[in-house]
């Protein structure tokens, strides 16, 4: 069987779906992968044995002329390869990737829903929205099974008639290898340390946790505060360099950028914190509870997906930093409670959103009904 994968960039196909590539290889099929390359993780993705295409993909914004350019190019791709499967990730791959597979014949189409875009999360019923939905329409509709990350996508998109209920799947995302990510011996310190995973964007809530930790540090000074994550210049909420650099002259949080792995950051950290307005299915969290680390989290789509509130962390509304604050004293002062939310977020993990059950589940949508 000959299966492209397609998603936004090399390094969204590298980092999160790499174990899907490994299994589909160890069934001897033949992987294609395809994004926006230029980012420097083409070679890792051809490391995994798939042949990689860098597509005409414009990450940040709409051009009808580029748009229309990367419905042919994919196009033209398709019908040469012929594949049995194409998978689409992200939303200019799923939107125009389905297009042009309809358009090429290719037999099986699956789309994953990752997330809903700053059009969703941030911008009311404007002529944008109305405009992106209309372009979901059409795509979702060429595709044979589309996947959402968590239940509350899969309802919007349901309710607002962008895609057929009969076609749709809720698959937890990538999910998380329970093998590599693993319960770490935390070495204690002289404070707690309060970890922040993702990119830095106002959406994901970074400018609350920066007020919370203002609230939590005049009362615990012995707290410390990390920011783990890259700005990313092509979302319109991402946080200016001033404001970081500001933040940590003032020394309320420090911003450790990117890194390669995240393993040894959550080591050394007590809490994950991450008070997103919205997420599809967050990485980071599921990271984290297999590394039986306590979370906080805002009670939104996505992340309560993950979080069970005093089960294996606390659930906070979005948008409130005081709430955030008190979350965070809460787990200060609570060292043994943290300790029963890791243990139990470990056994989520392993019994929901381990990456074998969700690379199952995903190898069965390949198959025709």
């Amino acid at each position: 069987m000959k299966i492209i994968l397609v998603s936004r960039c090399s390094w969204t196909l590298y980092n999160f779906r790499a174990g899907l590539i490994r299994a589909l290889r160890g069934k001897g099929c033949e992987v294609l992968g395809g994004g926006a390359g230029g980012d420097g993780f083409e070679a890792r993705v051809e490391e995994l044995g798939v042949s990689f295409r860098s597509l005409p993909i414009r990450i940040r914004g709409m051009n009808p002329i580029a748009d229309l350019w990367l419905i042919y190019f994919l196009y033209r791709w398709y019908r040469s390869e012929n594949p049995d499967v194409v998978h689409h990730f992200t939303i200019k791959p799923v939107i125009y990737g389905s297009i042009a597979a309809r358009l090429a014949g290719v037999p099986r189409i699956v789309n994953t829903v990752t997330g809903l875009g700053f059009v969703f999360t941030t911008v009311k019923m404007t002529w944008l929205r109305a405009l992106v939905e209309k372009m979901y329409r059409i795509g979702l509709g060429c595709a044979n099974v589309v996947c959402f990350q968590n239940r509350d996508d899969r309802e919007l998109f349901v309710g607002r008639g962008l895609v057929d209920a009969a076609r749709t799947q809720v698959v937890p995302g990538s999910g998380v290898d329970t093998g590599r990510f693993v319960p770490s011996p935390r070495v204690a310190g002289e404070g707690i340390v309060f970890l922040f995973v993702g990119r830095i964007l106002r959406d994901k809530g970074v400018c609350e946790f920066v007020e919370a930790a203002r609230r939590v540090k005049a009362k615990h000074p012995m707290a410390s505060f990390t920011l783990l994550g890259r700005r990313d210049e092509r979302n319109p909420t991402v946080v200016l360099q001033r404001e970081l650099d500001a933040w940590q002259e003032e020394g309320v949080v420090r911003w450790m950028g990117e890194v390669e792995d995240v393993r040894p950051v959550l080591a050394e950290s007590d809490v994950v914190v991450l008070p997103s307005y919205r997420e599809g299915a967050p990485r980071s969290l599921m990271e984290a509870a297999a590394m039986a680390m306590p979370i906080i989290a805002t009670d939104v789509v996505g992340c309560r997906e993950v979080v069970e509130d005093r089960v294996n962390g606390l659930l906070v509304p979005a948008r409130d930093a005081v709430k955030l604050a008190e979350a965070m004293t809460w787990m200060i002062e609570h060292p043994e409670d943290r300790v029963r939310m890791g243990r139990a977020g470990r056994l989520k993990m392993e019994n929901e959103f381990d990456e074998r059950l969700v690379i199952e589940k995903t190898l069965g949508l390949y198959q025709s009904p």
